[in-house]
C-alpha cells in the first residue's frame, strides 16, 4: 500500500514555504526517514500554471533531496491525506493557517487521523499540533 516512511510537507505556490520544507528537513533527519513536498494547486490551474512559482518549489525541494509531488485538484485536504497515507507519511507539515482560511489542517486530520501534524510558525518554530499532545509534552524544535 505504502512505500516507506517519510515526512511530507504541503507547500502552496508561496514563496515562504521555504521556511516549512526546512522544517520537514529537521523532523525528517531526526526520524531518519525521506522528506517528500507535495502541493496541491487548484484544477484550473492546469491550465494556466505558474512556472516560476512551481519551478521554485520544485528548486527548494531539489536543495533538500526531497521528491516533489504537484497535484491539480479543488479538494486540496483530500488530495494531501490520500498522498499522505499512500506514502506512508509518519509526520505532516504544513504552516499555520490565516485567518479565515479554510479549514485544510483540520480536514487532513479528519481523513488521517493516526499522521501526526507539526505546524511552523513564521519564526520557524516547529509545533506538533495533531494529535494534541498534553501540555507537558508540546515543544518546539
Amino acid at each position: 500500500m505504502s512505500k516507506n516512511a517519510c515526512v511530507l510537507v504541503c507547500v502552496t505556490s508561496q514563496p515562504n514555504c521555504e521556511r516549512l520544507i526546512r522544517a520537514g528537513k529537521k523532523i525528517a533527519d531526526g526520524e531518519r526517514v525521506p522528506l517528500q513536498v507535495v502541493s496541491v494547486q487548484r484544477a484550473e490551474e492546469c491550465f494556466q500554471p505558474n512556472p516560476e512559482a512551481l519551478e521554485n518549489l520544485h528548486q527548494q525541494a531539489k536543495a533538500v533531496n526531497a521528491e516533489m509531488t504537484i497535484y491539480f485538484n479543488d479538494s486540496p485536504a483530500i488530495t494531501a491525506a490520500v498522498h499522505a497515507v499512500k506514502e506512508g507519511a509518519v509526520n505532516i507539515i504544513m504552516g499555520f493557517p490565516k485567518e479565515n482560511s479554510t479549514h485544510f489542517v483540520e480536514d487532513v486530520h479528519m481523513l488521517a487521523p493516526n499522521i501526526p501534524i507539526s505546524m511552523v510558525d513564521s519564526d520557524d518554530k516547529i509545533y506538533q499540533m495533531i494529535p494534541a499532545a498534553s501540555p507537558q509534552t508540546i515543544h518546539h524544535r
